[in-house]
């Protein structure tokens, strides 16, 4: 195995404006004194997307890190480092591109009503090889205005398009709300948004968000708090009929909504030392990404084969050994293990770990 010049990859805050507020559950994990809500609700831990904001196409949301070897700008280590970071066969099929996108989120308001583009939509319309499915893992909630935390996601039956586009004109807001369906959520819940599926996550929620590298979002709603949005920041320049032709308006019970996008836990690793997870959303989210849980972890070993990984510590403080030394870790930080450190073991030294993982495809 060749080994890592790089070792392991601290990721800064990496903070995005956005047209919710939000962020006081996520400065308080990131241990920032003093926490509050801001319009820099997002943490952007392992970007290379420009993010697109109101003011244009915006270079706010390529990851910050630690400074090695004078970079401090994730972009441009893998410029310098592509095979050591991302894996010789990663940069043979689809060259320095990540091809995933994930971020600390935190809610203080309801987020607009919106919807993803697939794949397929996206090679077609909006000159990319990514749509935008997307998987939350809850780490944290609170309750606002006596609301019980919650997310809203799927139609009901009875909605076409004629009726989606007719609420949209009028911007009859519950309207649309009223074809939806509103699932509770606590921490440990996992969910997977695929592409096409209405949603809106509601205030109080603090997740991380796994998903496909793009920021395409079509916004239902023009007015979002204090922002009066565009009609071509809504449907991002498609035009309304075409936008509205993302979604998917088949209607679904509450129990299969429940069933269809509720992420389940298998269990890949149970020992003494912890036990590890994979977050199976269906294949659609298998071809996309992959996402793991480590829980009550004392000391595991494991491999990502050739595949690097984001790293949340959600808990604990340890160590994180690998062959080129070992990295200490507590709970608020946020890695990118390289594809190039294979075998790597994870050390609880004063309180067990939980760790959140996300990783590129297999392809």
């Amino acid at each position: 195995m060749k080994k890592s010049n790089i070792g392991i990859i601290q990721i800064l805050p990496t903070r995005v404006f956005r047209i919710y507020r939000g962020g006081y559950l996520l400065e308080k994990f990131r241990g920032i004194k003093n926490p509050q809500d801001s319009d820099y609700p997002e943490d952007w831990i392992l970007s290379t997307v420009k993010a697109m904001q109101p003011y244009g196409i915006s270079d706010e949301s390529i990851s910050k890190i630690k400074t090695i070897k004078g970079i401090d700008d994730l972009e441009v280590l893998l410029k310098h480092f592509p095979e050591d970071i991302l894996g010789k066969d990663h940069v043979e099929k689809f060259g320095n591109s990540l091809n995933l996108l994930v971020k600390l989120l935190d809610s203080s308001i309801r987020l607009p009503l919106q919807v993803h583009p697939s794949k397929i939509f996206s090679r077609k319309y909006l000159n990319s090889n990514f749509g935008k499915a997307e998987a939350w893992y809850i780490l944290a909630t609170r309750k606002i205005d006596k609301e019980n935390p919650y997310v809203f996601i799927g139609f009901k039956p009875g909605i076409n398009k004629d009726i989606m586009r007719k609420m949209v004109e009028e911007q009859d807001i519950e309207g649309m709300i009223s074809f939806m369906h509103k699932v509770e959520v606590m921490p440990g819940d996992a969910i997977f948004v695929a592409p096409g599926i209405p949603h809106a996550i509601g205030e109080g929620i603090f997740m991380i968000e796994t998903q496909e590298p793009t920021d395409f979002s079509i916004l239902v709603e023009k007015n979002i708090d204090i922002h009066i949005l565009k009609e071509k920041d809504c449907h991002i320049g498609l035009g309304w009929d075409k936008a509205l032709d993302i979604f998917d308006y088949q209607g679904h019970s509450l129990a299969e909504i429940k069933e269809r996008y509720h992420i389940k836990k298998e269990i890949l690793i149970s020992i003494r030392g912890g036990k590890l997870y994979r977050l199976n959303g269906g294949e659609y989210m298998k071809s996309c990404f992959e996402m793991m849980l480590m829980e009550e972890v004392k000391d595991i070993e494991i491999s990502f084969k050739g595949r690097f990984a984001s790293i949340v510590i959600t808990k604990g403080e340890g160590l994180i050994s690998t062959n080129v030394g070992d990295f200490k870790v507590k709970e608020g930080e946020t890695y990118l293990l390289p594809a190039s450190i294979d075998m790597h073991r994870y050390v609880a030294t004063k309180s067990s770990l939980n760790i959140i993982i996300s990783l590129p495809p297999i392809r």
